[in-house]
């Protein structure tokens, strides 16, 4: 009886633990992640959720190094980013991907239009990627 319950508990603490991670560089999952949404015309909508555990930067980084991942996956060497429809419609680029939050939290998206050539305002697929890189994968600490 006594060994079931310690079981019990170390089963609930582990669960406890596993819930309280911040979300992870993925697809969409149980703890968040990214996913894609088609269009308009050339742009795809590009989101990263989060959940509570992780700070709306992290967030706002992965939405962006996921715009280098589709760019990269779809052999364009460039690309840029617009805060809505309305931002693309006038051609008004952004720097990064918006940040919100539902409930506590935070979620980021862009609009993405992939590019052969770089222009005003467009980021270089590579060098986010380069950039980003530790944010996504971060080293792992050594063991003695």
């Amino acid at each position: 009886m006594e060994e079931t319950l310690i079981r019990c508990f170390c089963a609930a603490a582990a669960a406890l633990m596993l819930s309280a991670c911040a979300t992870q560089y993925q697809s969409s999952g149980l703890t968040g992640g990214h996913y894609e949404t088609a269009g308009p015309g050339k742009l795809e909508k590009v989101h990263f959720s989060g959940n509570g555990y992780i700070t709306s930067d992290v967030v706002q980084k992965y939405a962006m190094y996921r715009c280098a991942e589709i760019a990269k996956k779809k052999g364009k060497p460039h690309f840029v980013i617009y805060d809505g429809l309305m931002a693309a419609a006038l051609d008004r680029t952004a720097t990064l991907p918006r940040v919100g939050a539902v409930g506590n939290k935070p979620t980021a998206a862009a609009f993405l239009l992939l590019l052969d050539r770089p222009r005003e305002g467009s980021h270089e697929t590579q060098a986010v990627l380069a950039e980003l890189a530790s944010v996504v994968n971060p080293p792992v600490a050594a063991s003695k």
